[in-house]
């Protein structure tokens, strides 16, 4: 019996004492993983942890990088349109008063100096109007002057998803606007107005008003859509995130008490390895 007990150890091979320092070098590994996931917040860090969810998690990152880009080119489109809608509404204001001036110096019954006077106040207002137009500006973007340029905006996470906010020449004579200004005041005199406005002339203001107006209405309609397209990129810029956040974020919780099982089983792990140690040692007793 003596024998058969010898025989159930081997001095060279150890094999009880392996198999305890694998288990415990398998725990090691896994417990550094846990470490990480604690120490980083995220359980798929890099390609090595599955490249599979890392990869579908890089895509989402790259479309939302891409939102945020058309996220700046909205915020920055917003202050260009809210600035030329203000300076619209402004020139539309000062349109309504040009046009009393401007009724009031067709009266027949008023003398030449009378209806010189309400047209020169007429043409200050004029001016005024192309100031607005011309000071219509943000981040060097005009809608309004001479030569603008429509603009152009991103609105997805593709570059081909843009839309298009038309400028609107609101200068006189530019092509909505024609209240046939005859002059920049101040002037010494009113000679520069050679006759008195008709009906004729009134009829050609309003239109431009209506004209003007419909410029101020397709420019609320563009700041409008500019909200909407803002409001449904961040809708989908947080889903995303959250999304990634599904695949790769740790359960911090649940690492936690994962950290504590594994120490837990280390120490356990520790004292297998002791009593295999211990088995080749009773060799000795043998002799």
């Amino acid at each position: 019996m003596a024998k058969v007990g010898w025989m159930g150890f081997s001095v060279h091979s150890m094999a009880d004492t392996n198999a305890a320092l694998r288990h415990i070098e398998s725990l090691t590994r896994e417990t550094t993983r846990v470490q990480e996931r604690i120490a980083t917040g995220m359980k798929v860090g890099s390609a090595r942890d599955d490249g599979t969810i890392w990869a579908i998690a890089q895509g989402m990152r790259a479309s939302n990088g891409a939102r945020e880009a058309s996220l700046r080119s909205i915020d920055m489109a917003t202050g260009v349109v809210e600035v030329a809608l203000a300076a619209a509404g402004g020139i539309s204001d000062l349109m309504v008063e040009m046009k009393d001036k401007l009724v009031a110096a067709t009266d027949a019954s008023l003398d030449e100096g009378s209806w010189r006077i309400l047209m020169s106040d007429y043409i200050i207002l004029g001016n005024q109007m192309n100031r607005l137009a011309e000071n219509a500006e943000f981040n060097g973007i005009n809608l309004l002057n001479n030569g603008a340029s429509d603009l152009s905006i991103l609105v997805g996470d593709d570059a081909g998803d843009t839309m298009t906010i038309a400028a609107e020449n609101l200068i006189d004579g530019g092509g909505i606007v024609d209240v046939a200004l005859t002059g920049t005041l101040p002037y010494s005199n009113t000679a520069h107005i050679v006759s008195q406005p008709d009906q004729a002339m009134v009829a050609t203001f309003e239109q431009s008003m209506n004209d003007v107006n419909a410029a101020l209405s397709r420019l609320g309609t563009g700041l409008k859509t500019l909200q909407i397209q803002r409001e449904l990129l961040t809708k989908q810029y947080d889903a995303t995130a959250k999304g990634i956040g599904n695949l790769v974020d740790a359960d911090l919780g649940r690492e936690s008490a994962r950290l504590k099982a594994l120490f837990v089983r280390q120490e356990l792990g520790i004292q297998a390895l002791e009593i295999a140690n211990r088995a080749p040692r009773s060799v000795l007793g043998f002799f």
